[in-house]
C-alpha cells in the first residue's frame, strides 16, 4: 500500500504589514541583554510556537483535519499521521480533535511522544516507555486495527512504514 503525503496549509494570525518590524522591534527590546545566539533562537522559538499554538488556530486546524480525514477515508480506507512543532501543540490539537469527535478518543486516535515525570498529569497519558511506544507503532502498523490517527512531534518520521491493506 502506497504512503501518501498531503500537505495541509493552516496561516498563522499576524498582520503583514508588521511582519518586517518584528526582528527590528524584538532588537530593540532587548538590547543592552547580553543573550547567547542559543537563547536568541530559543526566544524566538517560544515566540513562533506561541503563535503555532494559538488556541483559535488550533481549532481551525481540528476542524480541517476532521473533514480532511473522513472525506478521505470515504474514497480509501487509511490512517494518518499528523506532525505537529511542539509536545505542546500535539495535546492541545489531541484535546481539540476530541471536542469534535469523542468517539476517537477510545481507539482511534493517539498521541506517541516523549516525557518524564516533571510532565504535568494532562501530558503523562500520551508519554510512555519504550515499549509502550514499540506496541502503539505495532497497532498503527496494522490495518486492523482501529487505531487510525497519531500525532507525533517527531516520532516515527524517519523508516516508518504502515501499510493499511
Amino acid at each position: 500500500m502506497p504512503i501518501y503525503y498531503e500537505s495541509r496549509i493552516s496561516k498563522l494570525s499576524l498582520n503583514a504589514a508588521e511582519l518586517p518590524k518584528l526582528d527590528a522591534e524584538f532588537e530593540e527590546i532587548t538590547e543592552g541583554e547580553e543573550l547567547t545566539k542559543m537563547e536568541k533562537l530559543k526566544t524566538k522559538w517560544a515566540a513562533l510556537e506561541a503563535l503555532v499554538g494559538d488556541p483559535k488556530r488550533i481549532a481551525l486546524v481540528a476542524a480541517d483535519l476532521v473533514a480532511h480525514f473522513e472525506k478521505g477515508v470515504e474514497a480509501m480506507d487509511g490512517k494518518a499521521m499528523i506532525v505537529c512543532m511542539s509536545r505542546r501543540i500535539c495535546v492541545d490539537l489531541y484535546k481539540a480533535l476530541i471536542v469534535l469527535r469523542p468517539e476517537w478518543e477510545a481507539e482511534m486516535l493517539k498521541v506517541v511522544m516523549t516525557g518524564s515525570a516533571e510532565d504535568g498529569p494532562e501530558w503523562q497519558k500520551h508519554i510512555g516507555k519504550k515499549k509502550q511506544r514499540r506496541d502503539l507503532a505495532n497497532q498503527f502498523k496494522d490495518a486492523k486495527n482501529p487505531f487510525k490517527i497519531v500525532i507525533v512531534r517527531d516520532m516515527w518520521l524517519t523508516g516508518f512504514d504502515a501499510p493499511c491493506d
